[in-house]
């Protein structure tokens, strides 16, 4: 008998890993399902939690066989699912790169809106100057204002600061220094 990818996994308790050991890193903010632009694409979760933002990247996409396959969106919503019954400890444990930065050492934080043709964008800018940004396409934003005002709202306690622009919001420099990174 064929598996069937698309079934729906059984429905988990997730008070049955009540018990598991925990980091107790509360999370204020989980921005899910971006993708960074260079090759091959990652897909990546932010989340903005009470000790500074955790980067998970998770997965590796190409063009051709992720895209056209729709991986990306499979591998996004299992680790949908990933944090909605374990929480942030398992997403940190499942990543295949992990950032932390404390909120002392963001700069800035940039929202880009998006235009006619592009998804919006979020990038963080780490406080130090020799340190490389992190720009993710965000696939499953339905509101950017709202995601603005939750943004303002975390940076209003905290050193860094939160900008909300319009448009594509493409830079190439800055865009092919992430790139060899």
């Amino acid at each position: 008998m064929a598996s069937n990818p698309e079934a729906e996994a059984e429905p988990v308790d997730p008070s049955e890993f009540d018990d598991l050991p925990s980091t107790d890193i509360e999370t204020e903010l989980c921005i899910h399902f971006g993708m960074a632009g260079s090759f091959p694409l990652r897909l990546a979760d932010l989340f903005f939690a009470n000790d500074g933002l955790h980067i998970v990247e998770y997965s590796y996409i190409t063009p051709m066989f992720g895209l056209g396959a729709k991986k990306h969106r499979r591998e996004a919503k299992a680790m949908q699912s990933v944090y909605d019954v374990h929480g942030l400890d398992e997403v940190l444990l499942q990543g295949d790169s992990v950032y932390w930065y404390n909120y002392d050492a963001i700069d800035r934080v940039v929202l880009s809106r998006g235009g006619s043709f592009s998804r919006p964008k979020l990038t963080v800018y780490p406080a130090a100057e020799s340190a490389v940004s992190h720009a993710y396409r965000l696939h499953e934003l339905d509101d950017a204002d709202a995601l603005a005002s939750s943004l303002h709202d975390i940076a209003a306690d905290r050193s860094f600061e939160v900008r909300v622009e319009s448009g594509a919001r493409f830079r190439p420099r800055e865009n092919v220094r992430r790139f060899f990174r």
